[in-house]
């Protein structure tokens, strides 16, 4: 991966990250890796955890960021969200994923869209 896109993926995440605690989410897991992927945020919606994937972009011109999310990144992101549960030793607890998918305009500081996918997939 190249810088520019580290540097895209880490702004997107950041901009997800405040988008979602405005929501009213309590993020208590960023980057959360193992050998097998990584989820980008974990947080808490009420009493929902929430695994969440950050997709961030800077124009439409090979979809929308949303799309970028393959039938292998979705098992990617449910296994390492088994994992996470049986870490934490969270049998049971209500979970779902959601998606942010971000537009970021390159020309403008701070210029973006974005868009809260609630229940985006479900465990593959």
């Amino acid at each position: 991966m190249t810088k520019e896109r580290q540097k895209l993926g880490r702004e997107g995440e950041k901009r997800a990250e405040k988008f979602l605690l405005s929501k009213g989410y309590k993020v208590i897991e960023r980057n959360f890796k193992t050998p097998f992927g990584e989820i980008d945020l974990i947080a808490y919606a009420g009493k929902v955890l929430v695994f969440i994937e950050v997709k961030a972009r800077t124009s439409y011109n090979f979809g929308s960021p949303e799309d970028a999310i393959s039938p292998e990144k979705k098992r990617k992101i449910s296994r390492v969200a088994s994992l996470y549960l049986k870490a934490k030793r969270l049998n049971g607890v209500d979970c779902r994923f959601d998606v942010v998918a971000l537009i970021l305009d390159r020309g403008r500081e701070n210029s973006y869209t974005i868009k809260l996918i609630k229940d985006a997939f479900q465990i593959c």
